[in-house]
């Protein structure tokens, strides 16, 4: 078709006195550029590309044509809106995602597990936790969720594809290192111990710090702050070979390990006991009463059990 031609149709289609056959032509040249996607187009959104068209044609065809270059120069422009149309299109269009396959992999009371990843890694699982891991590792980035409880992660290195952890509400990345995750629901922080690497933890967008060997991020959930502080490493992870070392806990968290350790649940019969704050290693081959003793004589404390209940007073 002839491009003078083709522009009086144009003109004639926006003031909308185009026949039948002129508007399937531009209707379907205009289609022609959303061949080959998956998805088209919202409605709003070709209405918005069809009218920016319309509004800049508009303003050739009002002209006169003095010469064939001038010609050529609306052709130009005509290829340039084309263009710009299909490249709206690619960019707003939703990407094609393959959702990824994960296990998910899960401990009981008492219960620790050693599990070997598709890349090599490695990762403790300690009890009452939950992971999630993908059945490969063919994205650009090795990611893992933990949705519960704590983790313990010897990471392959691997300098093109990132090692990520995500845990409520942190996200740890790193390229390849060994670090502990502490994320139990029932505490109020969560606790990322590098013990050999380098680690970033972020929330969100937002990177809150890098971590080295010996280096403890605790991020308190309810507050959305966070403290960092040099540790004992080698303690942090030490549960995986059955000892568990509590320096200055809370009685939430020494109820905690005492459930993951025995299955028992552990109460403060008073505000007094809850309010204490206890520095011990329990060892997981103990048996439950004579941690009990131990717990209790810290603080010069009894208990007794009730069922599966043991209460501290």
């Amino acid at each position: 078709m002839e491009l003078r031609k083709f522009i009086k149709q144009l003109g004639r289609y926006q003031k909308g006195s185009t026949n039948e056959t002129e508007k399937a032509i531009i209707e379907a040249w205009y289609d022609s550029y959303e061949a080959g996607g998956e998805k088209q187009l919202s409605v709003n959104e070709r209405e918005r590309v069809r009218n920016s068209m319309h509004s800049k044609i508009s303003g050739s065809i009002n002209k006169p044509v003095r010469s064939m270059w001038f010609g050529y120069g609306i052709a130009a422009s005509i290829l340039l809106l084309c263009s710009s149309a299909a490249l709206v299109y690619f960019l707003t269009k939703p990407l094609s995602i393959v959702p990824e396959t994960y296990t998910t992999l899960s401990t009981l009371n008492g219960e620790i597990r050693k599990v070997t990843l598709p890349d090599s890694s490695v990762v403790w699982i300690n009890a009452q936790s939950q992971i999630r891991v993908p059945s490969n590792f063919d994205k650009t980035i090795r990611q893992v969720y933990l949705d519960e409880g704590e983790a313990f992660f010897e990471v392959k290195h691997n300098i093109h594809k990132p090692f990520r952890v995500i845990t409520a509400p942190l996200q740890v990345q790193v390229l390849g290192t060994s670090f502990n995750i502490n994320a139990y629901h029932s505490l109020s922080h969560v606790k990322i111990t590098v013990v050999t690497g380098k680690v970033g933890v972020s929330k969100g967008t937002k990177l809150l710090s890098f971590l080295t060997p010996g280096q403890e991020l605790s991020y308190l959930t309810d507050k959305g702050t966070f403290e960092q502080k040099k540790v004992d490493a080698g303690q942090s992870q030490s549960w995986k070979d059955g000892d568990t070392y509590l320096n200055r806990v809370k009685f939430e968290e020494l109820a905690l390990v005492f459930k993951n350790l025995y299955g028992l649940t552990l109460k403060a019969g008073n505000k007094r006991v809850h309010d204490y704050l206890f520095t011990l290693r329990i060892k997981r081959n103990t048996p439950a009463t004579e941690t009990l003793k131990l717990i209790s004589a810290i603080h010069n404390a009894h208990f007794r059990k009730e069922g599966t209940n043991i209460i501290i007073y």
